[in-house]
């Protein structure tokens, strides 16, 4: 089998489909939109196929095999045609890695049923069975999707990943309506749009290195120039993150500060193949002065009051959640809180329809609290 046409009349594998399909789907209403895309050995997502869906008719596309995907990104790209998509951020990223930027409305129906009540993760599977009746196949969840030629299974199950969003971009949009947060739904999804676009800037690379934050001042001033370097070489490469230095080892590389290639080599877990290639550089790094930086948010903990109050405002987090019928976590996680104790209040909560719901709230609890009584250095 090269083709599944014995199953699927709209796989789509030539430019000559894509366009037919397009004009087909011209005058839809809505587009519902999921990919499947890999990225284990790579480090920008290699997108494998695009499934698409109307109120009509449903189409698998096969990137590997279309010559040219530029009538299917102007398609997207068309401002006013609500695009239908389930946790979007990485479906976004693969599109914009193969040149394909979309436009808005955008409509998650993740993040729609977490401001209706559902918890903020849910899947589209559980979703599909609670307000379409209908049980997915999971069978196809392990596939490779950049594999060719792809089975009659992996095409059906691929083609269910879009053919309910219309149904459930329905029933969500009007529980919305119903209940006043059509609008907060569009200030969760713009963003997404314009994070696609723009992507993280490698300076910023240090945010991704689980307790970076936390080491001394030194440390961290160095693992965050690491942590950048990291990043533009793993972008220059195409090689996951990982493969060049691994969290831990970026930051006791940044605790030990070896100063020749031996003592590098010795920094347990760094790849050999790291070593070979990257000596000078890495070395030039560690050898440059910096200034330490300040304390951060995460260099501190909560004292035995500060848990105390931190209780207090989940508590008022959840009884708002209730009243609301949105999942606490939604208005504000455990992290959020946490900063607002330990430093301020964050962006997330000062801003926006947070702002109006539960920001003058917490804001009010804590005006009189006196910060340093409730935080203590993390490594004391």
């Amino acid at each position: 089998m090269t083709t599944p046409h014995s199953v699927s009349p709209h796989w789509v594998c030539d430019t000559a489909s894509l366009q037919a399909m397009l004009g087909a789907m011209a005058d839809a209403p809505w587009l519902a939109l999921d990919t499947e895309f890999m990225r284990e050995r790579t480090y920008y997502p290699r997108l494998c196929l695009i499934q698409l869906a109307t109120d009509r008719a449903s189409a698998v596309i096969d990137p590997l095999a279309v010559a040219d995907l530029a009538p299917l990104a102007e398609f997207l790209g068309r401002p006013g045609l609500t695009k239908i998509v389930h946790a979007a951020r990485q479906d976004l990223e693969a599109l914009q890695c193969a040149g394909i930027r979309l436009a808005g409305p955008l409509f998650d129906t993740q993040l729609a049923a977490a401001l209706v009540g559902h918890p903020d993760q849910v899947s589209y599977a559980w979703l599909v069975e609670h307000y379409c009746g209908v049980a997915l196949d999971k069978s196809q969840t392990r596939t490779d999707w950049s594999q060719r030629p792809l089975s009659d299974a992996q095409i059906l199950y691929a083609e269910e990943d879009v053919k309910h969003l219309g149904r459930l971009h329905q029933q969500l949009q009007q529980a919305l309506l119903e209940q006043g947060k059509l609008d907060w739904l569009w200030e969760e999804t713009n963003p997404l749009l314009t994070l696609a676009a723009e992507g993280d800037a490698p300076e910023d690379a240090w945010r991704r290195v689980k307790a970076l934050s936390a080491q001394p001042g030194e440390v961290a001033a160095t693992a965050r120039v690491l942590a950048e370097w990291r990043e533009k070489e793993a972008r220059a490469a195409d090689i996951p993150r990982g493969w060049l230095l691994k969290d831990d080892v970026l930051l006791e590389m940044a605790r030990r500060l070896p100063e020749n290639v031996a003592a590098l080599a010795r920094i347990p877990g760094i790849p050999a193949p790291t070593v070979r290639r990257h000596t000078d550089a890495l070395l030039a790094i560690l050898a440059s002065p910096r200034t330490p930086l300040p304390a951060s948010p995460s260099a501190w903990r909560l004292t035995k009051a500060g848990q105390k109050v931190l209780g207090e405002l989940q508590d008022y987090i959840r009884q708002q959640g209730e009243a609301l019928k949105v999942s606490p976590t939604v208005l504000a996680t455990r992290r959020d809180l946490e900063q607002l104790l330990l430093e301020g209040m964050p962006a997330r909560l000062r801003n926006g329809w947070r702002a109006a719901v539960v920001g003058s709230g917490v804001e009010k609890a804590t005006a009189n609290l006196d910060r340093e009584s409730l935080r203590q250095s993390a490594q004391g």
